[in-house]
């Protein structure tokens, strides 16, 4: 039943950018116009009532210069752990003149995680994110951000009597810069460095029932592998009438889209990657 679930929301996103890139003939091209712009790493949004399907997220403009998006890896992960991840994020472009824009960004990622062994592991994230991005002129184009993300959760666990549970608290602040270089009106040359300058001690609150009295502990973990993260992108963005591609490859540590964490560079042999197959009409 799990396999089913996570297939059939697999297909339905596959289906929807697909639907999407096969029926729309309008020539997206998307990142390749001064009018449309490269909407991931940078400053800028969707305008009213226009939308975003792809793989890795879906996005539509609310009005002009707000945009709503989920992340599709969240929904997956929770259909195979066999419970929703819902998430949802709103970015708003509130300056956009000659050859400065500025954005903001919230929102939230919460979701449980059940355990073989009976655990639940519940987690809500907070991020929240700043960007600017500079027009040098028609062909290149630089970009800068910073986002923070707080994490909190919980677990639960009865073994053989013995109730357990406790509460986590960690915090990410992260840095980015990318430079974007039109080099057709099909291709676009990216080149992105991300870097986590801090990060905190993972705090545990946790009690243990045993009998009378309860015992309660306060656990903290070190976090100082994280600290200093970072990953260095080059990559392309291709845009024909209805497909386009993002795909970059680089090196060290891989941060996660839609979770807004990052992970060690050692579990994927220090190679980072970003990819995306969407349409926008």
């Amino acid at each position: 039943m799990r396999k089913k679930n996570t297939l059939l929301l697999v297909a339905l996103v596959v289906g929807m950018t697909s639907a999407g890139m096969a029926s729309y003939p309008s020539s997206a091209r998307g990142y390749h116009t001064y009018k449309e712009r490269l909407l991931d790493t940078t400053a800028y949004s969707l305008h009213r009532r226009r939308a975003r399907l792809g793989l890795m997220q879906l996005s539509y403009g609310i009005i002009d210069q707000l945009q709503v998006t989920t992340y599709t890896l969240p929904w997956i992960l929770g259909a195979i752990f066999q419970d929703v991840a819902p998430n949802v994020q709103l970015k708003s472009t509130f300056y956009n003149h000659k050859r400065l824009a500025l954005s903001v960004s919230g929102g939230f990622l919460t979701g449980t995680v059940l355990q073989p062994d009976g655990r639940k592991i519940r987690y809500f994230l907070v991020p929240v994110s700043a960007a600017a991005s500079v027009r040098i002129n028609s062909y290149v184009s630089t970009h800068f951000g910073a986002q923070y993300t707080a994490v909190d959760g919980d677990a639960q666990n009865q073994p053989e009597g013995t109730a357990a549970e406790g509460a986590l608290v960690v915090d990410f602040f992260q840095l980015w810069g990318m430079a974007e270089w039109r080099l057709s009106r099909v291709v676009a040359f990216t080149f992105t460095v991300r870097w986590v300058p801090y990060v905190s001690d993972l705090i545990l609150d946790g009690t243990v029932d045993a009998g009378n009295p309860a015992l309660r502990a306060r656990v903290e973990a070190d976090l100082s592998e994280l600290r200093n993260a970072f990953a260095v992108i080059p990559g392309f963005v291709f845009s024909w009438d209805r497909a386009n591609i993002r795909l970059g490859v680089g090196y060290n540590d891989f941060f996660v889209e839609g979770f807004f964490l990052v992970l060690p560079g050692a579990l994927l042999s220090n190679v980072s990657f970003e990819f995306d197959v969407f349409v926008r009409f």
